[in-house]
């Protein structure tokens, strides 16, 4: 059937890039610019206008900045997918970590840079597997009603378990006890990630190795976020680290990270730590979980707990299966638990999932699984 185009709203307050991101998005195709607006209020005002599918909405504004916006924008019109306009400081990063647990869809660094075409292609990149994604989510609401009015309301699980377990079709058996878990997360990560770690508890016996795809100087203020939360020492990884039980390490944005193993040196024992490279992106990511993932499969000898969580794309499918020939069992976030089921999605149709389970049961699962053989 013919669908008609997104409908897009621009919401930053430089006119420059209100014309740059509005050409981008006109030229990509499948969607048009169906209103601008220069700060936070006017962009309210034109939503009780009309249908809007999408709000691109810039994060530092005059008067009524992206982050209060936002907030009015998911409370008034749920429904509304918005992607975050983001700077590159520190400040910038701090407030678009912000938005993300609020519900944001993604976020688009504003391009640096002299080169106006390189900027706009960098845009280009960026939104059209966004707007794919929002197109997915609308028609998918458009095709709701019928299939919500044929099922039955499920019951409320207590205490939570996995939603199904699905037995591994290359047979081998779970591991008798777990030495490390590996978590792989993208696009509503920060959002699911402020609900899975903080449930956590502080004697979590493992080691947390952890990917969330994020550019340059962003995934220090994640990291900072979740440790304000949680009850376990959460980082962003540096190289040499020592890898230790109880401890999360996020490999930092833009930057590959690695288990490497330091040999016996004097009084120091062999022992396992983080390695830091900026090797080729890989899936178009790097950081990469499939990266991640073979390394954790070269340096343990099994025992080991993966994760794959919400996220666009397949990264992590061939990190699990390169692990599940070491001894690994995988968890992968429920469809619809996920912002995007794409990486979960990716894992599940390769028959590498174990198990099935919503964000919501996700901690605990994990939890259980980890005390397993102690």
């Amino acid at each position: 059937m013919n669908l008609d185009p997104l409908r897009v709203m621009v919401v930053d307050d430089t006119v420059t890039y209100r014309r740059i991101l509005s050409d981008v998005i006109e030229g990509l195709g499948d969607a048009q610019v169906v209103a601008t607006a220069p700060q936070g209020k006017l962009a309210l005002a034109r939503l009780e206008q009309g249908p809007v599918d999408l709000v691109l909405l810039d994060l530092e504004m005059p008067e009524m900045d992206g982050l209060e916006t936002l907030g009015h924008i998911r409370r008034l019109y749920p429904d509304v997918s918005v992607v975050m306009i983001s700077g590159q400081n520190a400040r910038a990063a701090e407030a678009t970590i912000q938005a993300l647990e609020q519900g944001a869809l993604d976020f688009v660094r504003k391009p640096e840079g002299n080169d106006p075409e390189a900027s706009r292609q960098e845009l280009r990149e960026k939104l059209k597997p966004l707007l794919r994604h929002v197109r997915m989510r609308h028609n998918l609401r458009i095709e709701a009603p019928a299939t919500i009015r044929a099922l039955p309301k499920a019951p409320e699980l207590a205490p939570p378990v996995p939603a199904r377990f699905v037995p591994a079709p290359h047979g081998l058996p779970m591991p008798s006890r777990f030495e490390v878990l590996g978590v792989g997360v993208s696009t509503g990560g920060p959002n699911a990630l402020g609900e899975f770690i903080p449930a956590l508890p502080a004697n979590f016996p493992l080691p947390i190795l952890l990917v969330q795809h994020m550019p340059p100087g962003f995934t220090a203020s994640l990291a900072e976020h979740l440790a304000k939360r949680s009850a376990l020492d959460v980082c962003e990884a540096s190289e040499g680290e020592t890898i230790r039980p109880g401890k999360v390490y996020i490999a930092p944005g833009g930057r590959h990270m690695v288990v490497r193993r330091r040999p016996a040196n004097g009084a120091e024992p062999e022992a396992l730590i983080v390695g830091i490279n900026e090797n080729p992106p890989e899936n178009s990511c790097r950081p990469s979980v499939d990266v991640l993932f073979r390394s954790m499969a070269a340096q343990y000898d099994g025992g080991i707990l993966s994760v794959i969580m919400t996220g666009m794309g397949s990264d992590g499918c061939e990190g699990v299966r390169a692990m599940k020939r070491r001894g690994c069992h995988c968890l992968s976030q429920s469809a619809e638990s996920c912002v995007v089921y794409g990486m979960p999605l990716a894992v599940d149709e390769a028959g590498l999932s174990d198990e099935r389970v919503p964000l919501a049961s996700l901690a605990y699962r994990v939890n259980q699984l980890a005390l397993r053989g102690r």
